[in-house]
């Protein structure tokens, strides 16, 4: 049998690191304590170990919704799904929660994209925030397609908007979706450079309407080299931003992420969060490799 070439090596290594990251972080938590969270285009969700015994809930961030045509030409907040729809379907969505029942299996919609691609830009506020709620709602409650959507997430990392259009429109569209009882959760993914200018203002513009901060520390400016450095990170969004209670721990198992925060640091270092700082759980960005997804540099 001929030896697999060091592409192939690699993507099998990757394939395996979510698996690894649950089943040794969440066997050393209390029973029931733990969160677990999986940004993906695909269904590679199928892949990944889930129990009861290690953990409440599970969810699924379906990446990503944007704004954008298929041509890349802004829609002032029509929002259109870019995952695999031919393997994230009803049929796969349903499987996967009758084959873990004992499990809280949640699905968000994750908003915006990972780089500078398809960056928060509406033309105006009013009209943006109005196409925005009536095109997720025609997502999530899409009939032929329903993948029993509980919640979105926002994760835009590039933002060409004022701090106060950014924070008028996302808020406002999280209120419109609760209240209309199209949403049951909502969630934002804040990352080093928007933190303070963009995210911050906007949890607390409406925080009693965000459930859930899942900081992305694939995304430092500095690389992340020490397990205590990531838990050092980590206290201090508690302390400075956000409730720990609402605060997860967010990394990306993708190639060219890995250079800021290694596979084993986020080991570490997550462990340590969940277990010892009372974290309410963790993420992370994970696919089938069968496409490339290069992200543009800013």
């Amino acid at each position: 049998m001929a030896l697999k070439n060091e592409e192939e090596a690699k993507k099998d290594q990757i394939a395996i690191f979510p698996t690894y990251i649950l089943s040794h972080i969440v066997i050393v938590l209390p029973i029931m304590t733990s969160i677990f969270r999986q940004y993906t285009f695909d269904d590679s969700f199928e892949q990944v170990f889930v129990s009861s015994k290690f953990l409440k809930e599970y969810q699924i961030a379906l990446t990503f919704a944007i704004d954008y045509d298929e041509n890349d030409v802004p829609t002032n907040g029509i929002f259109r799904p870019t995952w695999d729809l031919t393997k994230v379907t009803p049929l796969a969505i349903n499987q996967f929660k009758k084959d873990h029942q004992d499990v809280n299996v949640k699905v968000f919609i994750s908003i915006g994209n990972k780089g500078c691609k398809y960056p928060f830009c509406p033309q105006e506020n009013k009209s943006w925030i109005a196409n925005a709620t009536q095109s997720l709602t025609n997502i999530i409650e899409d009939k032929d397609c329903d993948l029993q959507v509980d919640g979105i997430d926002v994760f835009y990392e590039h933002i060409e908007a004022s701090t106060s259009d950014f924070t008028e429109c996302i808020g406002q569209v999280i209120k419109n979706l609760k209240q209309g009882g199209v949403i049951k959760v909502a969630s934002i993914s804040p990352s080093f450079t928007l933190n303070k200018e963009y995210y911050f203002p906007l949890y607390n513009s409406c925080s009693s309407f965000i459930d859930w901060v899942d900081y992305q520390f694939q995304n430092e400016v500095t690389s992340v080299f020490a397990p205590n450095t990531l838990v050092n990170l980590y206290n201090k969004l508690a302390n400075e931003f956000y409730p720990r209670r609402k605060l997860f721990a967010g990394y990306s198992a993708e190639n060219e992420d890995w250079a800021t925060l290694s596979p084993i640091v986020f080991f570490l270092g997550g462990m340590e969060i969940i277990q010892k700082r009372k974290g309410p759980g963790i993420s992370i960005h994970y696919h089938n490799y069968y496409v490339e997804t290069p992200h543009d540099e800013c």
